[in-house]
């Protein structure tokens, strides 16, 4: 996610209007073609979530919108995320933006979940680490795939071997949500085709002659495939995150079912990125501020994702399409800018300075010992 991207400048960096030669800013700009694409996942992710909390995905038109959103939409962020993860080799900067994004993210946002469901199902308080909460699974594989980057790059054949792990450790009948492991293997392949993939391919996938159109005909196709078969298997296959054991088919069956969501999440992908409009769009700023919107929206739908009785209107054969306006209206908001500021204390805490050490001290240190 934007936030989180390794590339952003250090702490110590000049501040606007400071005139400084062009390779000392340490700062590429923006890509909104990227930010784009986050923009429209980080829609789909808030859509795909208040289906599921007004439990409007039960209806065949909230179903199949629903299934259609989880075919591709994190595999694509995921993927996105390993193109931004291309240049990691673990620097103090680095490590400095993966603790303040991420890691201090996860355990601030993982104890207000558990004071939320403390004050909203009159629970005991029980803070834990191990099993992530709800949408925070997606912070703690990415600490995890940004830490194997390096390693995943002196693979000869990187994506190859994702793909054996994510069709392989699901064999494990004990695969499951603790520390996000069975996301972290079965959903490392979407990690990985960004990490492979080079400036030049994504060059090339923007200029594309006519891209726009080849993207939207694919997501549609998919959407009308969706609303063909999503009544025949459960949208969990998509989730990528447990063992073979835990689903209804037998385990030949339940592989071949793994490789083609592997496929279908990496189709969308693609087909995601050639819609994508190239410029600066109404979706550059969400994209922008896609870890902010990330981290927020589940604590606006908390009390409905545990609401006692539900909502009777949601039974209405129009209800997914409310539902959808009402995803793109939390979007909105959280995506401003204020927003972001005011809550950027929790969201991105500004301690990266007391957990790792300065890159020029440490140089500095290395000289004196040589």
């Amino acid at each position: 996610m934007a936030d989180a991207d390794p590339r952003s400048p250090r702490p110590d960096a000049p501040q606007a209007g400071t005139a400084v030669p062009p390779t000392a800013a340490g700062k590429k700009p923006r890509d909104p073609f990227l930010d784009n694409a986050r923009g429209i996942l980080i829609t789909l992710v808030v859509i795909g979530h208040t289906l599921e909390c007004f439990d409007g995905k039960g209806d065949y038109l909230g179903g199949a919108i629903h299934t259609w959103i989880y075919s591709f939409h994190m595999a694509a962020f995921v993927a996105i995320s390993g193109f931004l993860s291309r240049s990691y080799r673990n620097e103090p900067r680095q490590v400095r933006r993966l603790l303040t994004a991420m890691a201090v993210p996860y355990l601030i946002f993982q104890m207000l979940h558990e004071v939320g469901k403390t004050l909203l199902l009159g629970q005991e308080f029980h803070l834990q680490f191990t099993s992530t909460a709800w949408t925070l699974w997606f912070l703690l594989a990415l600490l995890m795939w940004r830490l194997a980057t390096p390693v995943l790059r002196a693979l000869r054949y990187p994506l190859v071997f994702a793909v054996a792990i994510a069709v392989i450790a699901p064999l494990d009948p004990g695969l499951d949500g603790t520390f996000t492991l069975g996301r972290f293997f079965e959903m490392m392949p979407f990690f990985v085709l960004g990490l492979v993939t080079t400036p030049e391919m994504l060059q090339k996938l923007k200029t594309m002659r006519h891209r726009v159109w080849i993207g939207v005909l694919v997501l549609v196709g998919a959407l009308a495939f969706s609303f063909a078969t999503h009544e025949m298997f459960s949208v969990a296959r998509f989730f990528l995150r447990g063992s073979y054991a835990d689903g209804p088919y037998e385990t030949p069956v339940a592989i071949i079912m793994q490789v083609l969501v592997l496929a279908a999440g990496m189709i969308g992908t693609v087909a995601l990125l050639l819609a994508t409009p190239l410029g600066e769009t109404f979706w550059t700023a969400l994209g922008a501020r896609s870890l902010t919107i990330y981290l927020l929206h589940p604590l606006v739908l908390l009390p409905i994702r545990y609401v006692d009785e539900p909502f009777a209107w949601v039974e209405n054969w129009w209800a997914p399409l409310v539902l959808v306006v009402i995803g793109l209206a939390i979007t909105a908001v959280l995506s401003r800018r204020i927003v972001a500021t005011v809550t950027s204390w929790v969201t991105d805490p500004p301690i990266g300075n007391l957990l790792v050490k300065d890159e020029d001290a440490a140089s500095r240190g290395q000289r004196r010992t040589v």
